[in-house]
């Protein structure tokens, strides 16, 4: 049975993100091409090129009828963000598990649009922790 006939509307998993161009994409491959080779690397479940990005907001389960205006929200406020550069900047992991790539340049635009990301989603009357 469906959540939806259970009579729980549907939802989904969300975040608002900032996508890194195909130059920095294919940069960055080529930096952890090395890594795929050391112990335990096999091991380890690594996210392809077209899921890499930097998060703005997580929003977690959302319902289906609240994402067109989170999304109206979300355009909104990408629209009121002007253009920044960007550049990859430092490396780490969280726990053994997530590996991050750090950011340099434009960071208080990032922060600025992180803040909107997060707005957008109160005032689409999301819960944001």
């Amino acid at each position: 049975m469906s959540s939806s006939e259970a009579g729980r509307p549907s939802a989904q998993r969300l975040f608002a993100a900032v996508l890194p161009p195909d130059a920095a994409v294919a940069e960055l491959r080529t930096a952890l091409t090395p890594l795929h080779t050391l112990p335990g690397a096999p091991d380890l479940r690594w996210t392809g090129p077209e899921g890499w990005h930097f998060t703005l907001a997580f929003y977690g389960e959302v319902p289906e009828d609240a994402t067109p205006e989170l999304e109206a929200r979300l355009e909104r406020a990408a629209r009121r963000t002007g253009p920044f550069a960007l550049r990859v900047l430092g490396a780490g992991h969280f726990g053994g598990r997530a590996l991050w790539a750090g950011a340099a340049g434009g960071l208080d635009t990032l922060r600025l649009l992180a803040g909107r990301a997060e707005a957008a989603a109160r005032r689409a009357g999301l819960p944001m922790e």
